[in-house]
C-alpha cells in the first residue's frame, strides 16, 4: 500500500419504518411508551466510510447488481483505495471480485463474524440510535428524508485504524 492509499470500508444496512425498540431512561415508577406502526416496509442502503467521510447509497435490495455501482462510485472518488468488505454473498462473488481485479483495486474481506471491526457498522449503529431508535416513520419518504438529513449533518469522526488494529 502506498502513502496515498485510502482505506475504505463498505457495508449494507436495512432501516425499517417501524421503531427499533431500544432501552430508554424513564422516571422511577413510570413506563416508557414507544409507538410502533407495525410496518414491515424498509429502506436498504450501501454505505462506505473512510476516516471522517461517510457515503450512503440507496439500494432496492441487497444484491450484487446493486453493490457494483457503489464500488464504481467509490473507485471514482478514491482511485487509490484499499477496500474492506464483509463476506456477504452480494459482496463476495465473481461479479464483484472480477471488477475489483480488472480495475486493480486492492481489497480484503473482514473475518466472518467480525462486524465490530468494520467502521461502517459504527455509522449504522449511530444512525439507528439517532434516527430509528424508538421512533416510527410514517412513510418511506419520511424515513429517507430523516436518514439523509442525519447523514448530511452527522460528523462521523471515528478513526478507521482504531477498528483494524487488535
Amino acid at each position: 500500500m502506498g502513502k496515498r492509499t485510502i482505506i475504505v470500508t463498505y457495508d449494507q444496512a436495512r432501516f425499517t419504518l417501524d421503531a427499533d425498540i431500544r432501552k430508554v431512561w424513564a422516571k422511577i415508577g413510570t413506563t416508557p411508551i414507544v409507538y410502533k406502526n407495525g410496518s414491515k416496509k424498509a429502506l436498504n442502503f450501501g454505505g462506505a466510510y473512510t476516516t471522517g467521510k461517510f457515503h450512503a447509497f440507496p439500494m432496492n435490495w441487497q444484491q450484487k447488481e446493486e453493490v457494483l455501482p457503489h464500488i464504481k462510485k467509490l473507485h471514482t472518488l478514491y482511485p487509490n483505495m484499499f477496500l474492506l468488505l464483509d463476506k456477504a454473498t452480494w459482496n463476495k462473488n465473481n461479479f464483484i471480485i472480477n471488477y475489483l481485479k480488472s480495475n486493480k483495486i486492492s481489497y480484503m474481506f473482514f473475518p466472518t463474524g467480525a462486524s465490530d471491526r468494520n467502521p461502517t457498522e459504527e455509522c449504522w449503529r449511530q444512525t439507528r440510535e439517532n434516527v430509528t431508535a424508538n421512533q416510527s416513520h410514517n412513510s418511506e419518504k419520511d424515513l429517507q428524508k430523516n436518514l439523509k438529513s442525519y447523514w448530511k449533518t452527522q460528523p462521523f469522526k471515528h478513526n478507521v485504524f482504531n477498528y483494524l488494529s487488535p
